[in-house]
């Protein structure tokens, strides 16, 4: 299962994480991003390097899991007040965000760093389980994911019916 970037309205580069990959994770924490997941090797200029394909925010994400997002991503996301967030939520959930987040950047192998306390929260021993979720990707514990997913088989009908429509 792979992805590939695939171009927004704005005709933005924006990339479309899908499918599902189990990596062996080395005793560094390290582990190698998917090829598909990769950004092209395009050469940037300097003044580009907030928007650089190759560099991802790992954060907390929805349900346990922990999000793995194109920098680029994150910081809009980052910097977007929700409808009905107050000033005050906004503020605060942008300083959690911020506290709970770190840079990562691949190496010229395309492996990245878990940061220790994610791996600890995580429960990363020797694998990691990367699910593509559209602009981001998912990092799991493989046997942790069963356990959020138990016994769904498949997307849910109405979900497959709008999916599809």
């Amino acid at each position: 299962m792979s992805s590939e970037p695939t171009p927004a309205a704005n005709e933005e580069q924006t990339p479309a994480f899908y499918g599902s990959h189990t990596r062996k994770v080395d005793a560094k924490g390290r582990f190698h991003l998917p090829f598909q997941f990769r950004p092209d090797k395009a050469p940037v200029q300097q003044e580009e390097e907030e928007n650089r394909g190759d560099h991802y925010m790992i954060s907390p994400g929805p349900h346990g899991s922990t999000a793995l997002t194109p920098l680029h991503i994150w910081l809009k996301r980052f910097h977007t007040r929700y409808e009905g967030q107050s000033k005050d939520q906004f503020i605060r959930n942008k300083r959690m965000m911020s506290m709970g987040s770190s840079l990562l950047v691949p190496d010229k192998q395309g492996r990245v760093a878990i940061p220790p306390n994610f791996k600890t929260d995580m429960g990363i021993g020797k694998e990691v389980l990367i699910v593509g979720m559209g602009a981001s990707m998912e990092l799991w514990a493989p046997e942790t994911i069963a356990g959020v997913d138990a016994g769904a088989q498949s997307p849910s009908e109405e979900y497959l019916n709008d999916f599809f429509e």
